[in-house]
């Protein structure tokens, strides 16, 4: 039997606190269906989904104007980051792939998320095993 080349992932991580964060008022039925999307595509070494807006749209059958509001709301949200070629899911909200991976897409989305002119919002605290506003986390 043949193998495959790349790893097929059967699980992703869901941080529980975060579903709280996704009952958001400003969020539309569009923007949880591009994000869930997103969270389907994206690679488990580093929680980045390698597409376009066009190619989203064209999936899920959303206009382009549809796509870009959704994704700069998602963005702004910090539950995405615009990176090259692609987006990368927030890995303090939802990853796949082991701890060494976990910790270094953490650094890596902080760093997109400033990049892109934001404070990081989010902190996964491991050893407390909560989820928690990153001003509240580390005292600014």
């Amino acid at each position: 039997m043949a193998r495959r080349s790349e790893k097929v992932v059967y699980w992703g991580a869901f941080i529980l606190e975060w579903f709280q964060h996704l009952q958001d008022p400003e969020f539309r039925g569009s923007d949880y269906k591009i994000l869930f999307f997103l969270c389907g595509q994206m690679k488990y070494d580093d929680n980045i989904a390698y597409i376009k807006q066009k190619q989203i749209a064209e999936s899920l059958s959303i206009d382009k104007g549809g796509v870009s509001k959704s994704i700069k709301r998602l963005c702004e949200k910090q539950f995405i980051a615009k990176c090259p070629n692609g987006f990368m899911v927030n890995p303090h909200l939802f990853y796949v792939g082991n701890s060494d991976t976990r910790f270094n897409n953490r650094e890596d989305f902080d760093r997109l998320v400033t990049e892109n002119g934001l404070e990081p919002r989010f902190y996964l605290n491991e050893d407390d095993r909560i989820l928690e506003l990153y001003g509240e986390a580390t005292g600014s």
